[in-house]
């Protein structure tokens, strides 16, 4: 998590599941000037076994439940590996997150393989807060710099 404003508090989550696949959820909280209540950003890298990732997103659901504040803004993003889009449904049932290119175009964004994407593996969800104009970064620079595909959005509390 890169943030102009000061991060007040972080704590990296282990949900690895089982093997050697080593998984986290790393949980920070922002402090923005003119905003009464701390801005939570979780970064996300779940597994490659869809029942891994269940349970994943399960432990995500707890710790938002557990350590967000309901009314605070709430940014989760990164790689949910989520090629068969289960995550909106459990996210939106345990957390109230919404995925803000599903929210703004009806799909999500295609991230992989960054140099020619074909899956929809990386998202962005938002809870009391807003999305606008969610976009793919263009493939170069960044096709050269990761697997995926960066997403972007200006996020509005």
């Amino acid at each position: 998590v890169m943030s102009k404003y000061p991060i007040v508090h972080d704590q990296n989550h282990d949900v690895s599941i089982a093997g050697p696949e080593k998984r986290g959820l790393l949980h920070c909280a922002l402090r923005l000037p003119g905003q009464p209540l701390e801005v939570h950003v979780i970064c996300v890298h779940l597994g490659l076994l869809e029942s891994h990732r269940h349970q994943q997103m399960e432990l995500l659901c707890e710790m938002v439940r557990g350590e967000v504040p309901p009314n605070a803004p709430l940014v989760v993003a990164g790689d949910f590996n989520d090629w068969r889009r289960r995550a909106d449904r459990l996210l939106w049932e345990g957390a109230q997150l919404r995925e803000v290119f599903v929210t703004a175009y009806g799909v999500p964004a295609k991230t992989f393989p960054a140099r020619m994407p074909l899956l929809a593996l990386d998202r962005i969800y938002v809870r009391n807060a807003s999305a606008h104009l969610p976009v793919v970064l263009p493939r170069k620079p960044w096709s050269h710099l990761s697997d995926h595909a960066p997403l972007a959005a200006e996020i509005h509390l």
